[in-house]
């Protein structure tokens, strides 16, 4: 079993998102990650998605997965039910967008909200209630709907917690493990044990212990020993994604280093120039 290593295009946020393609063009990776930041791609463009399905051709380049927008009035465990339901077509909106693209896997997270304890219990229930049809809507599309483990201060960022959202929402929700979020807690172990059978997608990132700084493999403390030993314990045969904060530099070297230091830290991905798989 191998996993593939590509790279989120999300990091460039003050760019268009057919500027990151192009840039990426030679950084060894074959897939990618769509962000979706207002300046850089809106799915509801028919035009941009149509100028990125381009973009792509040119650099050979395969859309595997979108990180769905988020943040703000767009939460799934939102108490308002409006605010819920518009949470949930805004991430259709991308996951057609995407399947426009040849893509696949659409990452969303359970919640951008602080955790609460005196409500954690209903945030948790409304975020299983938009998971549910989103999950349906997506498995009519032929698509893989992938929760992401969030930061341990929001709701949902705790082992259990977490736990509990997949043991109540459909069987067909798969999961997205984020190395900087789960190791600011410790708890990249524990993630792996909740999330056995789910796990279809990875956010590779490294950080110091503080902050989730979203530094490249190496950079900062996180054991990626460790990390691809238990991906290859638990038979991981999916993408990771390196998603990455934005450089100071030119953007092509600095995906294309990073992208070298994550195959060599990880050692499973698939090599440059290599055909890359597309899990189902």
């Amino acid at each position: 079993m191998t996993w593939s290593i590509g790279i989120s295009t999300g990091a460039c946020t003050d760019l268009p998102i057919t500027a990151v393609v192009e840039a990426l063009r030679d950084s060894g990776a074959r897939g990618l990650e769509l962000g979706t930041p207002p300046r850089h791609f809106s799915p509801w463009e028919a035009s941009q998605v149509t100028a990125l399905a381009s973009s792509l051709t040119r650099a050979a380049l395969h859309a595997v997965s979108i990180h769905a927008p988020f943040g703000g009035l767009l939460d799934l465990a939102d108490p308002n039910p409006q605010h819920r339901h518009a949470t949930v077509g805004a991430i259709l909106v991308a996951a057609r967008a995407l399947k426009s693209l040849g893509g696949h896997v659409v990452v969303v997270h359970p919640s951008d909200r602080l955790r609460e304890p005196a409500d954690i219990e209903a945030r948790l229930h409304d975020c299983v209630q938009s998971l549910v049809p989103l999950t349906a809507a997506c498995d009519r599309e032929g698509l893989v709907l992938a929760l992401e483990s969030p930061l341990p201060h929001l709701v949902g960022g705790r082992p259990d917690e977490f736990a509990w959202i997949l043991q109540h929402a459909p069987p067909r929700l798969r999961v997205c493990l984020d190395t900087g979020h789960v190791a600011l807690a410790g708890w990249w172990r524990r993630f792996m044990d909740v999330s056995a059978g789910r796990l279809v997608h990875v956010h590779a990132n490294d950080n110091h212990g503080r902050f989730d700084d979203h530094l490249p493999l190496g950079e900062g403390t996180i054991d990626w020993a460790a990390i691809a030993s238990s991906l290859t314990d638990a038979d991981f045969d999916g993408w990771v994604m390196l998603e990455l904060r934005r450089p100071d530099g030119d953007i092509g070297p600095y995906f294309r280093r990073a992208h070298a230091h994550a195959l060599a830290l990880l050692g499973r991905g698939v090599q440059p120039g290599t055909d890359v798989a597309h899990p189902a």
